[in-house]
């Protein structure tokens, strides 16, 4: 997926005004423009605009463990966040509580394993 793509979908089957404009820009959508195969992070305003066009796949209370004091809280850590940015290549949203996706494959390998899993097997492979 690129996300020039995506936008030319949106634009294409949303009506009325986009973000204030006649027709979405890439930094509406997602956080990073930098690329247009990577960095599929969403902001939460395409966030509402994905959820409208596409079935969404949330995964809540997501898990980290607290290295420090030895406890599992409920938060988003910078390797997670660096880890989804390199290898999920379809768009998503990581809030505090929950990571929201758009693709059923990836959803259904993170719910199944469990987000910390599988950024820890992520991790590995990129060590590698």
């Amino acid at each position: 997926m690129k996300k020039n793509e995506l936008i030319r979908y949106l634009n294409e089957n949303t009506k009325g005004r986009k973000a204030g404009r006649k027709e979405f820009r890439t930094n509406d959508i997602f956080i990073s423009s930098s690329s247009n195969t990577e960095n599929f992070r969403l902001t939460s305003f395409g966030a509402k605009m994905m959820a409208k066009h596409f079935k969404e796949y949330i995964i809540k209370n997501v898990p980290v463990e607290d290295t420090d004091c030895g406890i599992t809280t409920t938060g988003v850590s910078g390797k997670m966040i660096l880890i989804l940015d390199r290898y999920l290549k379809t768009p998503y949203i990581l809030t505090n509580k929950r990571l929201r996706l758009y693709e059923e494959s990836v959803a259904a390998q993170i719910i199944l394993m469990g987000i910390q899993d599988w950024v820890e097997q992520k991790s590995k492979i990129s060590e590698k």
